[in-house]
């Protein structure tokens, strides 16, 4: 079982690579297929948006000022490649992520039909360049501030960091691991967790192969054509990190761990391991937030701290998958159930996730943010 456990992991593994490879091909065919809609008009209507005066941004300096809507997709075409050179850094440095895969297993997949990259899969790269953007670069700052601050005061205010006796700090969900090394950045002895291959691959990239600040640009915003004010906007720049992983102390205690949550910290070994569980937009990943709520109440001691913020936004609702969706009000009357006692409960300000600058669109979500404190033990209900 454990042969084939691993293989599993191995496959999956592959597939995200192999996402990340086909990022190239399919994006420069998506934009293709603008170009094919461009040559579909009559030619007098091509030539009304050829003769658009409007500048298309170019990426080097000292060349001349382009126009024109072939233009702008020359320009994009010239993003999606840039993208793509950073994308394929991140691969090569990760082939060897968890010694899981090599070159030739990685070729033998490539060249099989069954592992077509699906359009899930490729969704799924673009919205790990824009949480790169969103937790590494500079334009994501102000995002990161609205829900990370208040978890990190929260935390602060509590039980701040100690050289004498370490207060050790697990973030589920860590994604690509910034709010993670924030608070290692504190001082705190921090664990990040986080399940997907698409985050795990990209937050290994930035945290282990960065050698300056702002080394690797992305264009984020190039695979959609909606919502634009002007070229610039949907061609701008992101240069991440913002900041270097490396300056973190030499002796800071600071991890990220691949594997899933239930998994991972329902071991005995993790039974009162943690002082702190700070979850950011994660407990509506769960198919059965009441399995998170075990989990939590286990891997903490009596007086341990539970911070959260987040929306509900349930991610299996949708799927053929057993599903347990709840309202706010629900999660909260569960609370005492599983052994915690509120401490703090209030709505953060409306804000974005990934947002786009300068975009005429914007999901906002008002996430519920508490702080919660373990009163007493709860055991785990027995698997059906």
């Amino acid at each position: 079982m454990q042969d084939e456990a691993w293989d599993e992991e191995q496959k999956h593994f592959q597939a995200v690579l192999k996402a990340w490879s086909d990022y190239l091909p399919y994006s420069l065919h998506v934009n293709n297929g603008r170009r094919q809609s461009l040559y579909a008009l009559p030619q007098a209507h091509q030539a009304l948006l050829q003769g658009l005066q409007a500048p298309v941004p170019v990426p080097i300096n000292g060349v001349p000022v382009q126009r024109g809507f072939r233009a702008k997709l020359n320009e994009i075409d010239d993003r999606i490649r840039r993208n793509a050179d950073v994308l394929e850094q991140m691969a090569h440095f990760c082939r060897s992520f968890l010694g899981i895969l090599d070159e030739s297993q990685l070729a033998e997949g490539a060249n099989s039909a069954s592992n077509k990259v699906s359009e899930r899969d490729q969704d799924r790269v673009r919205t790990a360049i824009k949480q790169m953007a969103r937790d590494w670069g500079a334009q994501g700052a102000a995002e990161r501030a609205r829900v990370y601050q208040p978890i990190i005061e929260a935390v602060v205010r509590r039980r701040p960091p100690s050289h004498t006796e370490p207060v050790r700090v697990l973030v589920p969900g860590a994604g690509l691991g910034r709010l993670a090394f924030d608070f290692a950045q504190q001082g705190y002895c921090t664990q990040g967790n986080e399940f997907s291959y698409f985050m795990l691959i990209p937050a290994h990239f930035l945290l282990n192969c960065t050698q300056v600040v702002h080394e690797h640009t992305l264009f984020p915003y190039v695979h959609s054509g909606s919502n634009w004010h002007t070229s610039s906007d949907m061609l701008q720049p992101v240069r991440v990190p913002d900041v270097l992983p490396s300056t973190l102390d030499e002796n800071s205690d600071f991890s990220m761990v691949a594997g899933e949550f239930l998994e991972v910290y329902g071991k005995e070994e993790e039974r009162g391991a943690w002082d702190v569980v700070a979850t950011c937009y994660f407990i509506d990943t769960a198919k059965n937030v009441l399995r998170y709520l075990e989990v939590i109440n286990a891997v903490l001691p009596i007086g341990g701290l539970w911070v959260n913020a987040g929306p509900l936004l349930w991610h299996f609702e949708h799927e053929p998958d057993t599903s347990v969706e709840l309202t706010l009000e629900e999660v909260l009357e569960l609370l005492p159930h599983f052994g915690f006692k509120l401490e703090e409960q209030r709505i953060l300000e409306p804000q974005t996730y990934t947002g786009i600058p300068n975009s005429m669109l914007s999901h906002q979500y008002t996430p519920v943010f508490w702080v919660g404190r373990k009163v007493r033990d709860q055991g785990r209900a027995p698997v059906v």
